[in-house]
């Protein structure tokens, strides 16, 4: 779901095509390695069945671009205004939207921070009072070693923001990624020209 919600986060900065929202993505959260091309379009593909984006024309080499819809919007701003979802939060997803956020201009990620620290919080209570057996208490521990470990990262991204506001800010790249997926038809024109 983070790839899901990044890519609407980062069409607030206007409109994209496939292989620029897979490369934005992952100059922003760079934890992540990589982002396989099947998951960018699959992804884009669910988001247009489910309304939150739709087309925004082509690039000038017919890349097909997309926007935010007004539910796409009110999706990318629900997600840009607060922390997990649930009691349980997740690391990968943590670091997808405090980076994210973080990285766009005008979006306040220490709210995101806040709403992390205090669910990883209140993770750690809970499995302090948890633990009544070897197996759950070792599990436990686990858990609140990996609890205590995301709330150390999130107090040094605020310490980093407090000290300088707007460090994480990017604009989107000028650079423009190699690959895009075509059109089907122009897909078609090319295969049918090579034979």
């Amino acid at each position: 779901m983070s790839v899901q919600n990044g890519f609407l986060a980062l069409l607030t900065q206007g409109p994209a095509y496939g292989s620029q929202l897979q490369s934005e993505f992952l100059c922003r959260a760079a934890h992540r390695r990589q982002l396989n091309p099947g998951q960018v379009y699959s992804t884009l593909d669910r988001m247009t069945d489910q309304g939150l984006v739709g087309s925004a024309g082509a690039t000038e080499d017919g890349l097909p671009l997309y926007e935010l819809t007004d539910a796409g919007r009110e999706a990318a701003e629900a997600w840009l205004g607060a922390g997990p979802a649930d009691g349980r939060p997740d690391w990968d997803e943590m670091q997808d939207q405090v980076l994210i956020a973080a990285s766009l201009d005008g979006v306040d990620a220490l709210r995101i921070v806040d709403g992390y620290r205090a669910a990883y919080a209140e993770r750690i209570r809970y499995l302090s009072h948890e633990a009544d057996s070897r197996a759950l208490l070792a599990a436990n521990r686990a858990a609140e070693l990996g609890a205590k470990a995301a709330i150390e990262w999130l107090d040094e991204v605020t310490a980093m923001l407090a000290a300088h506001p707007g460090a994480l800010v990017q604009p989107r790249s000028p650079e423009r990624p190699r690959r895009g997926r075509r059109p089907a038809r122009d897909a078609d024109v090319e295969a049918a020209a090579a034979d």
